[in-house]
């Protein structure tokens, strides 16, 4: 069965600049608070399966001095809220809290399912020398957690430096990754999609959210004008190299028809398929038609140019 799911996410329009011009108005947890609830609102109405709000996004465009006032327990007054939205309208959601847990504060991402319920959090293992000094905690594990359609993997902001993290995130094959942010990262997300090979959505304090796909592809995004960005995505969708496989594009093709979406790349001598068919999956494809996807493809030529150098070392 394949995994096609309705994404949404939100930008605020924040920007870390705390007075006028560069925001309309002086920025207001509640205000804040209250924009967070009406952009789920909003997604709910869209029949969101996932949702994201930016990182400690009642706190977007407040002096770092501020931490300590906007912390709160995780459940609490604020993050109540925000569950109840996604119990309301059935979808689970990414949220960002600064936590204040046993005398200490976390910079979090909070993941909520359709319940309401809190599934898991995962506290910023890479704070900004800024929050250091102020306060927060860095935390030490990278978390992907289950969900009903999927893992998915949680990053905030500064973690964005660190392409190790990226990398370990990798490892614990996240089906998307949900990046919340106070500022908008550009081209290293588009990178870490494609050379990791996971979806990612980011949600930011300013103009320009996004939702990323395997390619680095930018599928849709917020705007100045637009604070909520909607799609599907369809999470069973694989990468594959030309190499040996070129001639069965137009095959699959054929067969499968508007069951799939298939996308070349030519400089890149890369093809995506998909499948669109609830009944037909991309691994039914690949074992039909013998493809290998690129990840294993790289593996299975990594492993013999190893072997061929030991030979060669050994004669």
């Amino acid at each position: 069965m394949n995994k096609i799911i309705n994404i949404s996410t939100t930008s605020i329009a924040t920007f870390e600049d705390f007075a006028p011009p560069f925001n309309l108005c002086h920025p207001d947890p509640e205000a804040s608070l209250n924009l967070g609830l009406s952009l789920l609102k909003t997604a709910g109405e869209q029949g969101s399966d996932l949702v994201c709000l930016p990182e400690t996004f009642m706190a977007a465009g407040l002096p770092p001095e501020k931490i300590s006032l906007i912390a709160e327990s995780i459940p609490g007054n604020n993050f109540e809220k925000v569950s109840k939205c996604a119990k309301d309208y059935k979808m689970n959601v990414v949220a960002g809290f600064f936590q204040f847990k046993n005398d200490r504060i976390f910079n979090i991402a909070a993941l909520i399912n359709r319940e309401g319920n809190l599934v898991g959090t995962y506290s910023k293992k890479h704070p900004t020398e800024q929050e250091i000094k102020l306060g927060v905690t860095p935390g030490s594990e990278v978390v992907v957690l289950e969900t009903d359609f999927g893992r998915v993997g949680l990053a905030i902001c500064f973690d964005l430096n660190w392409p190790s993290f990226w990398s370990e995130l990798a490892d614990k094959k996240p089906d998307i990754v949900c990046w919340i942010s106070a500022y908008e990262g550009g081209f290293p997300l588009k990178s870490y999609a494609w050379m990791h090979q996971y979806p990612i959505v980011s949600s930011v304090w300013p103009y320009h959210s996004h939702v990323i796909d395997i390619t680095g592809k930018i599928i849709t995004s917020t705007s100045r004008w637009g604070r909520i960005a909607s799609c599907e995505l369809n999470l069973d969708k694989r990468l594959f190299h030309t190499d040996l496989q070129s001639h069965k594009i137009q095959l699959i093709q054929t067969k499968y028809g508007k069951k799939i979406h298939l996308e070349t790349f030519t400089e890149e001598h890369l093809f995506t398929l998909e499948s669109r068919d609830h009944n037909l999956t991309v691994k039914d494809i690949m074992n039909e038609f013998n493809l290998v996807d690129y990840q294993t493809y790289i593996e299975r030529c990594n492993f013999v140019q190893e072997k061929s150098r030991s030979n060669n070392l050994e004669s």
